[in-house]
């Protein structure tokens, strides 16, 4: 009877160190599973920082922009839609082409220009060095079009102005001698860098050589077809949202890069009145399609094409005959012979060209005669880029045994082909 009051005061005791140390264990299971949860979710977000900085890197390494020849175009027109006024009294304005040729769309953070001209001239001192251009909404010195500023994957030709004081005038010597370096800088770090003009290449077997600048199209009606006499900005019959898509104002030549241009005295080729007019480089599906024989029956438009040309090396060459080849996805072909070349205002058939002497630019116009297209249209609302080449050569007239032989194949800058207006 004595130690019973002993048994059940150990008993009690032992009752106590029991949930003392069961609570012990659940704190400390507790804290190692909350830890666990901690860590796991500390893994998961460094995780998918780091693919999010994968992915950063990848699109940073996908980017890549060029600059279009013929690089810059000086603008002639005050106005610039959306931006502002002023070029020609205030600014001096500068069109600059470029292509995004990466898998990602690119937004250009800051454009840096450097002039090594004569001094004082363009981006020297004692004028900035270098220019430094910000986008910004509203047309400023040192400043471009902040609407343009973004690039998406894949686009090319795309157009981009920019403002300089009027006192400040990029050096464009002639003949041309690369004395601007343009670099891009986009928002992801990558930097994108041209000269200006553009480094001029010398090839050939007698140093005679050509360099390419713009191209541009032109089309008349055979029958019931199409005329791009209609489709520049204030032509008889224009209508930018239906047939007519071009809205580009009318110079007769020579004429600025974002101009229609008018060709005169074309004659004993072929061309309907004597006269083409070129567009820039793009057509829609209908106009295209027009041009071959897609539904089986004849065409009912002929199309034209001209290259500008530049003689960049030491002698002179007769540029008789050549070709051109434009394709989109290697089974469709828009193939053509040479007409003729433009040359000081005035048209030369390809069997009596005249004589292009060193540092002298023409027209290289083109007659696309062989159409082959064999899954055409590729849908109702696809536009597609048809590139290639154009080539060159004076073989009608020259002697290879002598090497006074001359040939020259240049790529071009594309034809683009839009689903509609």
């Amino acid at each position: 009877m004595v130690l019973r009051p002993l048994i059940l005061g150990f008993g009690r005791r032992r009752a106590v160190s029991t949930v003392i140390g069961g609570t012990i264990v659940l704190t400390l299971l507790l804290t190692a599973l909350g830890t666990m949860v901690y860590v796991s979710q500390q893994y998961n977000q460094y995780q998918q920082l780091v693919k999010k900085m994968g992915q950063s890197d990848s699109k940073q390494f996908s980017e890549k922009l060029i600059i279009n020849s013929p690089g810059l175009a000086r603008l002639t027109s005050a106005a610039i839609s959306g931006w502002g006024t002023g070029c020609t009294t205030t600014y001096n304005c500068y069109n600059i082409t470029i292509s995004n040729l990466g898998g990602v769309g690119v937004q250009i953070a800051r454009i840096y220009i450097n002039s090594t001209g004569p001094a004082g001239s363009g981006c020297s001192s004692p004028n900035p060095q270098p220019c430094i251009l910000n986008p910004t909404g509203a047309i400023a010195p040192y400043a471009f079009n902040q609407a343009n500023q973004f690039l998406n994957p894949g686009e090319v030709n795309h157009p981009l102005v920019f403002a300089l004081p009027i006192a400040v005038s990029l050096p464009n010597p002639n003949p041309a001698f690369p004395q601007n370096t343009v670099v891009i800088a986009t928002a992801r770090g990558n930097v994108f860098s041209s000269q200006w003009p553009f480094q001029l290449q010398v090839f050939g077997q007698s140093q005679s050589a050509f360099s390419t600048g713009i191209m541009k199209v032109a089309y008349q009606t055979i029958s019931g077809g199409y005329d791009s006499s209609h489709d520049y900005s204030n032509a008889s019959g224009h209508t930018p949202t239906t047939t007519y898509c071009h809205n580009e104002p009318l110079q007769i030549y020579p004429a600025a890069s974002n101009y229609a241009e008018k060709l005169t005295g074309i004659s004993g080729v072929g061309v309907t009145g004597n006269t083409l007019y070129f567009l820039n480089p793009w057509v829609t599906q209908t106009i295209l399609g027009s041009t071959v024989n897609v539904d089986g029956g004849p065409p009912t438009t002929q199309m034209y094409i001209y290259v500008i040309i530049i003689n960049t090396g030491q002698t002179t060459y007769m540029p008789t005959s050549g070709s051109i080849d434009l394709t989109w996805y290697g089974q469709n072909h828009l193939d053509g012979t040479l007409l003729g070349v433009y040359y000081n205002g005035a048209f030369y058939a390809a069997a009596s060209a005249p004589s292009i002497t060193p540092r002298t630019s023409y027209y290289a116009i083109y007659k696309m005669s062989t159409m082959k297209l064999d899954l055409w249209p590729p849908s109702p609302t696809a536009s597609v880029m048809f590139w290639g080449d154009a080539s060159i050569t004076d073989g009608y007239l020259s002697n290879s045994e002598d090497q006074t032989y001359f040939s020259g194949t240049v790529l071009l800058s594309g034809l683009w082909v839009r689903s509609s207006c």
